[in-house]
């Protein structure tokens, strides 16, 4: 890629976050207290939220990779931490600064954040500063994968830990299990339609697959495949890692129902996810890491 394309690839990049963080700022606040009342959080996702928060003691240093609109960061500040927080979108950035200095007025934060605008392919971080960093759903984004984990690597403490929640590619198996789910399921698509994409359209494993992914909703989505895992487990010692939402993640997202048959339907079937994933028949589309510094 060469350097006007990327450029052009990252601006397309921020434009894209830029508008899902506005997006999303008129359904609710970047704030947990509502984050962790929504379908996804509650039925599959709070867990490893909370897991990765008790990792994270009062008046550690962190740093925080795709911060995004800052809900998980100031979670962070409440505990007591200094978070350095880094997101390539403009406007996540600065919706996370006023929800941040409004709330401010009104809760007596422990810790402090200091957001900045970054691209993450070519990072510059402070050496041996910081306790703990913490990445959310943003390696499979970057290409400069490399340069990223030295870089951090450097900059964290002496036995210094890694938290990751990030997104995994979706093979074939999990592939087909998602587009039986969605094929027999009321979802935002009609019948009629999904019997005209089965039957009228080839590749429908491949083309399920870039669903699951996201694949073509930004230039850098998915990127990296599986690369960042790999990488990952090469520069620190990884010593849990877990793998989750095997199909549930897409189901979430298309299942068209009334709340509350929705959530009993999402429960059934994220225990049946889970148990596919731990019998090993199906791999998760997530991962949630801890490392340490070797």
């Amino acid at each position: 890629m060469d350097n006007k394309q990327y450029k052009n690839d990252v601006k397309e990049e921020e434009n894209h976050w830029n508008k899902t963080a506005e997006e999303e700022l008129n359904k609710f606040p970047p704030d947990y207290l509502f984050y962790q009342k929504t379908i996804p959080y509650e039925i599959y996702r709070n867990v490893y939220v909370k897991r990765m928060l008790s990792q994270i003691k009062p008046k550690d240093k962190i740093l925080e990779l795709g911060c995004y609109n800052g809900w998980f960061t100031l979670e962070m500040a409440r505990k007591g931490e200094v978070v350095a927080a880094h997101d390539i979108s403009s406007k996540a950035i600065e919706i996370a600064q006023k929800y941040y200095k409004q709330q401010k007025k009104i809760e007596n934060f422990k810790g402090r954040i200091n957001y900045f605008k970054t691209d993450l392919n070519y990072p510059k971080f402070p050496t041996n500063v910081y306790d703990k960093i913490v990445i959310r759903n943003v390696l499979h984004h970057l290409i400069n994968l490399k340069t990223l984990y030295k870089e951090i690597n450097t900059s964290l403490k002496i036995d210094g830990l890694i938290l990751v929640d990030d997104a995994l590619p979706c093979g074939k198996k999990e592939a087909f299990v998602t587009g039986v789910l969605l094929f027999l399921l009321p979802t935002d698509i009609p019948y009629h339609q999904k019997f005209n994409r089965v039957f009228k359209k080839r590749n429908i494993l491949t083309r399920t697959q870039g669903l699951v992914d996201a694949k073509g909703a930004s230039p850098f989505e998915s990127i990296t495949g599986e690369d960042h895992l790999f990488l990952l487990k090469k520069f620190f010692k990884c010593y849990y890692q877990q793998t989750f939402a095997a199909f549930i993640g897409t189901i979430v997202g298309h299942l068209k129902l009334q709340n509350p048959f929705k959530r009993y339907i999402i429960t059934f079937f994220n225990y049946l996810d889970k148990f596919l994933i731990y019998i090993r028949l199906l791999q998760g589309t997530g991962y949630y890491l801890e490392g340490q510094k070797k």
